[in-house]
C-alpha cells in the first residue's frame, strides 16, 4: 500500500496530471479552431484539419516542454525537436485523413450541416484521444528524458541514486568536510 502510495505521489503522476491538463488546452484550442473554419466553411475539413491541428500543436509543445515535464534552455534538435515533430506531424496525418474520411461518411449519413460538423468534430477528436497515452509515454521516456530537472528524474525511479537522494536532506555535509 506504501509503494502505491509513493507511487501517487511521484514525480510520473505529476507530469502525466500537467501533461493532460496541456493535451486539453492544445485539444480545446485545436477543436474550436476546426469547428471555426470547418463550420463556417472557411475551409475544407483537410484544411481545417491542418490548420487546427497546427494551433494545437505549437500550445501543446510550449505547455508539454515548460510546464508538464519543467525543460528549460535551448531545445536538443535531434533528441528533442525532431522526434516531438514527427509525433505531431504523424498525428497530423492521421487526423487529417480521418477527418477527410469522416466529411465523406458525414455527407451520407447526414442531410444537414449540423449533425455533419459535430460527426467530423468527434472523429477528430477521437482520433486526438488515441495518440494521447501513446504520446505521453514516448515524451516523457525518450523526447524529454534526457532534459527534466533531476529532482523529477530522481522520483519517478530512473536515477539509480534517487532514493538515496531523497532520503538525503540538501543541507546535510558529510562530516569529512566539516572543518
Amino acid at each position: 500500500m506504501n509503494r502505491i502510495r509513493g507511487l501517487l505521489r511521484g514525480a510520473l503522476p505529476r507530469i502525466f496530471g500537467r501533461y493532460a491538463i496541456g493535451s486539453v488546452v492544445a485539444g480545446v484550442v485545436s477543436e474550436v479552431t476546426l469547428l471555426t473554419l470547418y463550420g463556417l466553411k472557411l475551409l475544407g475539413p483537410s484544411a481545417a484539419s491542418v490548420a487546427a491541428w497546427a494551433l494545437g500543436a505549437v500550445v501543446n509543445y510550449v505547455l508539454n516542454r515548460s510546464w508538464a515535464w519543467k525543460v528549460r534552455g535551448r531545445p536538443k534538435p535531434l533528441r528533442e525537436l525532431l522526434p516531438y515533430w514527427l509525433t505531431a506531424v504523424a498525428g497530423l496525418l492521421i487526423a487529417s485523413w480521418g477527418t477527410g474520411v469522416a466529411d465523406q461518411v458525414g455527407h451520407r449519413l447526414f442531410d444537414t450541416d449540423g449533425p455533419r460538423v459535430v460527426f467530423v468534430g468527434a472523429v477528430f477528436l477521437g482520433i486526438y484521444g488515441l495518440l494521447f497515452v501513446a504520446k505521453f509515454f514516448l515524451f516523457h521516456y525518450f523526447v524529454f528524458a534526457g532534459s527534466r530537472p533531476d529532482e523529477e528524474r530522481a522520483e519517478s525511479g530512473e536515477d539509480e541514486e534517487g532514493e538515496e537522494r531523497r532520503r538525503r536532506s540538501r543541507s546535510q555535509v558529510p562530516s569529512t568536510t566539516r572543518e
